[in-house]
């Protein structure tokens, strides 16, 4: 099984960043060829642009989805584009691990999402990746009842339906860990500990 994995968390000392080490350690214990992008390590740029694509002008004006699949069939993506790319279509599961801000992806992320997952490629008439399987990880603010827990899961399947499901991937049960910030040491151990099951779980599916 080949895993990519994608970590959007500024701060290497993080819950967050603590969850990616524990799923490199389970997938590489597992035995599974893993690759990762660290986006705010690696600097991603997460604004979609003109700079996306070598050699596209259109008389009209710039159009994003335009100059993707004239960047697709011209070989024409920059380096940071084409090097993702080759991750997904390399891997059979991918793996995001994020915080969820304002009931989202964190921007650079999203950046992520808009620059990689690209017209031509990703979906769209044509589309050459084929479907993968993907999990979330992801951290919150906390959940003080079932109804706030609910309402975040109802959010995350949002998330998951609006990108991969669009896309026709296989979704992956979430990992969510509620509250950390206002956790022990202990109990973030604990969650550690859950996240490791939970993979393995997956793995043996």
């Amino acid at each position: 099984m080949r895993v990519h994995l994608i970590v959007a968390h500024p701060e290497e000392k993080s819950f967050n960043c603590a969850l990616h080490q524990v799923a490199k350690q389970t997938l590489n214990e597992f035995g599974a060829i893993v690759t990762e992008s660290n986006l705010y390590a690696e600097q991603f740029d997460a604004v979609a642009g003109s700079k996306d694509v070598m050699g596209f002008s259109e008389p009209s004006g710039f159009n994003l989805a335009k100059a993707q699949r004239y960047a697709l069939d011209n070989g024409a993506f920059c380096e940071q584009i084409k090097q993702e790319q080759k991750n997904l279509i390399a891997c059979d599961l991918l793996i995001l691990q994020f915080p969820l801000w304002w009931w989202s992806f964190p921007a650079i992320l999203k950046g992520w999402i808009d620059r990689v997952l690209t017209s031509g490629f990703a979906y769209g008439q044509g589309a050459i990746l084929v479907p993968k399987k993907v999990m979330y990880s992801i951290t919150t603010g906390g959940a003080a009842n079932q109804d706030e827990m609910a309402y975040y899961k109802g959010k995350i399947d949002g998330l998951y339906q609006d990108v991969f499901g669009f896309m026709g991937w296989k979704i992956v049960p979430p990992f969510i860990a509620h509250g950390v910030q206002q956790k022990s040491h202990k109990a973030r151990q604990l969650i550690l500990q859950d996240y490791q099951s939970h993979l393995n779980t997956i793995l043996k599916h």
